[in-house]
């Protein structure tokens, strides 16, 4: 028996063999049927109050996800700009029932997951425990509190990242793309600010909720190992209760194209790149039949490892990644290309990329590439559908936009239907090249000029809006103009060159991390700091001539590098003595923050590092300064704006100061100042340890 099986088997390679050597390597195998998706069934029930209760059971695993979701159109938040997200985040902080404490305590008992959003609620465990997740759920969803200690710390954490998006070039573009595509009063181009979460009280967000939380809107996604009839009774049981009522009318402006390409920029001095981003609206609903080819399209012209990142990555070396994304929506979809380039190569990045946007318009793609295109969508869409909480997506997707029930369970065959031609007729129809935005956060003196080939260029600022320039050869003020009109606001000659030493302390946090920073001068230009963090002390000093710093590890002189930076800092009177320390100044432009026209002044010398102090058009109080500095990551970029001015020995001084370095934003406030008290000079002098 074993010898005949061994026969058998040696027959069959041979005739493997001989299938193999009939091939025909030169020609692409037809593609056979795609199969449909097991995507599971759904029942849907809906209850006495409104409520439409989706049950997918799946078996598989003892799991349960359940997502709730407000079934609701966009609306615009006005002066109360991130109100939604700030609910969503404060929603699961407590109830009347649960301090944010024992909502945690009860979850991680059971090993569940609760989370909130401004718009939907999920829970996720195992299915035995599927009774004490909709409890917790609906607790969460019919009985929030608000709390205010919890309020306050989120719209404090809002705020500092608002702070820190001032200073990230890829969240400003964002910004600037946003205002100019939808303008300010469409939800879409509505952008949170400061001053707008700052109006955020816990009776806004109460208010927020009684309108738009109603059962009558709610869709509840219920997938596991479960039975419909037990959820039904859990949804009764725990959502019963939960009122109807209408939502308010929604109206927006109608989104219309741009009348033309057009460039906008906005500057920043100490980018050696620039971020782009090339972006139109898109007239997609989501219930289009184009969908599924317009994704293919995108996929091929913007993916990974596809045309825009072949082009500007692997042929001409201008990027780490170029990319695009277009996206259906029920009120206006957008198409936007991004990608980071080198200044120097922003307008041949720029190029490239309307050529591959053309290039996709204009010509069939190869039979190749599309097939690569949808195995990619196919693959992530299969790997999509092991989780719970997408399926659940998913069937919420299918009943809140009034897809066909079999919309995912034909997926594969949609997609396996896309052809050349339908590609090629998506470009021409949904990308518009000559409507298109073209936004670019980067460096003026290297980008600006080789912009203006693709449309007059507007400037505009960190928060989207356009600037009138007034460049720096309308302006007649010189810089010690500036310097002696400052000087004169904030106390004048004589009070300054009465204060002979100055001691301040600050305090601030980083993440909640308590940091405490003592500044030391004495005329003319010595300086002593000292900053400690959570007992970690490290200090610095500066004798006129050496400078040294000192951490836990020992003493050590200051690099070349480092001395330099200290200089600027430890001049009592820098503004009268900067040609000294070798600097030359300029004023290079007027600049609008927050709304008031400020003096820009750049400070330039041979050993660096390059400083921009920016000066109130009016009064002249200085209001921000900005160091540029050479590390061996490249410029880094340091900002710290003034505020709260107040008198210490006669001299105006900031109480409050907001420094942003790469990436956060630390607000020190003033806790003492002290002038001429008589320094010892031995402060200044590099201890023996």
């Amino acid at each position: 028996m074993k010898r005949t099986v061994m026969l058998l088997v040696g027959c069959g390679l041979l005739l493997a063999q001989h299938a193999v050597a009939q091939l025909d390597r030169t020609k692409i195998p037809q593609a056979g049927p795609a199969p449909e998706v097991s995507f599971p069934d759904y029942d849907i029930v809906t209850t006495a109050n409104g409520i439409r209760v989706l049950v997918v059971r799946n078996t598989e695993l003892p799991l349960v996800a359940i997502r709730l979701l407000i079934d609701r159109k966009p609306a615009a938040e006005g002066d109360l700009a991130g109100i939604v997200d700030v609910m969503g985040d404060v929603m699961r902080s407590g109830t009347v029932t649960r301090t944010k404490d024992q909502l945690d305590e009860e979850i991680d008992l059971i090993g569940g997951s609760l989370d909130a959003t401004g718009t939907a609620i999920s829970a996720r465990g195992l299915s035995k425990h599927m009774e004490k997740l909709f409890e917790l759920l609906s607790d969460v969803t019919l009985h929030p509190t608000f709390p205010k200690d919890e309020l306050d710390k989120v719209v404090m954490q809002k705020q500092s990242a608002l702070k820190s998006r001032k200073s990230e070039p890829d969240q400003i573009v964002e910004v600037v793309r946003k205002k100019i595509l939808y303008g300010d009063h469409h939800p879409y181009g509505e952008v949170e600010t400061e001053e707008t979460v700052g109006k955020i009280t816990r009776e806004k967000c109460q208010e927020y909720y009684g309108t738009y939380f109603k059962a009558n809107h709610a869709i509840i996604a219920v997938v596991g190992d479960v039975e419909k009839t037990a959820v039904v009774k859990l949804v009764e049981r725990f959502f019963g209760a939960w009122q109807q009522g209408p939502l308010p009318a929604t109206a927006f402006p109608e989104v219309k194209p741009l009348p033309a390409q057009q460039v906008a920029f906005v500057d920043r001095p100490s980018s050696v790149q620039s971020v782009i981003r090339v972006a139109h609206v898109v007239p997609l609903p989501r219930t289009s039949p184009d969908v599924m080819p317009v994704m293919v399209m995108n996929r091929i012209l913007g993916g990974s490892f596809f045309r825009l990142f072949v082009n500007l990555r692997e042929k001409h070396s201008y990027t780490y990644g170029a990319y695009s994304a277009i996206g259906a929506d029920e009120l206006v979809g957008a198409f936007t290309a991004s990608t980071s380039v080198r200044n120097a190569v922003t307008d041949s990045a720029l190029t490239e990329i309307f050529n591959e946007i053309k290039r996709i318009r204009n010509e069939d793609v190869d039979a190749k590439e599309l097939e690569r295109a949808k195995n990619s969508m196919s693959g992530n869409f299969v790997a999509s559908l092991e989780a719970p909480n997408t399926i659940a997506s998913y069937a919420i997707e299918i009943e809140r936009y009034g897809l066909p029930k079999d919309y995912y369970k034909t997926y594969l065959k949609r997609l396996a239907a896309v052809t050349t031609q339908d590609v090629r007729r998506m470009a021409q129809q949904y990308l518009d090249p000559d409507h298109a935005l073209i936004a670019v956060v980067g460096s003026a003196k290297d980008v600006r000029e080789k912009l203006g080939k693709f449309g007059q260029v507007a400037a505009f600022d960190e928060e989207g809006k356009q600037l009138v320039e007034k460049p720096a050869g309308t302006i007649t003020m010189k810089p010690e103009e500036i310097f002696a009109k400052f000087i004169e606001h904030t106390g004048g000659k004589k009070a300054y060159a009465g204060i002979k030493d100055k001691t301040i302390r600050m305090s601030g946090k980083i993440q909640g991390m308590e940091m405490k920073i003592k500044t030391v001068q004495k005329a003319p230009n010595k300086l002593y700091q000292e900053i400690n963090m959570m007992g970690m002390l490290q200090r610095s000093g500066y004798d006129g001539k050496n400078g040294w710093t000192g951490t836990p590890q020992g003493i050590k002189d200051l690099t070349p590098e480092q001395l330099e930076g200290m200089k600027p800092e430890a001049a009592m009177d820098f503004y009268s003595g900067y040609k000294s320390l070798g600097y030359a100044a300029e004023v290079t432009g007027m600049k609008e923050i927050k709304g008031k026209d400020h003096y820009e002044v750049t400070f330039t010398r041979p050993a660096g590092p390059v400083m921009r102090h920016y000066f109130d058009a009016k009064d002249f109080v200085k209001f921000r300064e900005v160091t540029v500095s050479n590390t061996p990551r490249g410029q880094m970029e340091q900002s710290t704006d003034f505020f709260d001015y107040k008198p210490f020995g006669g001299v105006q001084m900031p109480t409050r100061l907001e420094q942003s370095v790469m990436g956060q934003v630390i607000t020190f406030t003033l806790d003492t100042c002290t002038v001429n008290t008589g320094v010892d000079e031995k402060l200044f002098a590099k201890p023996a340890k």
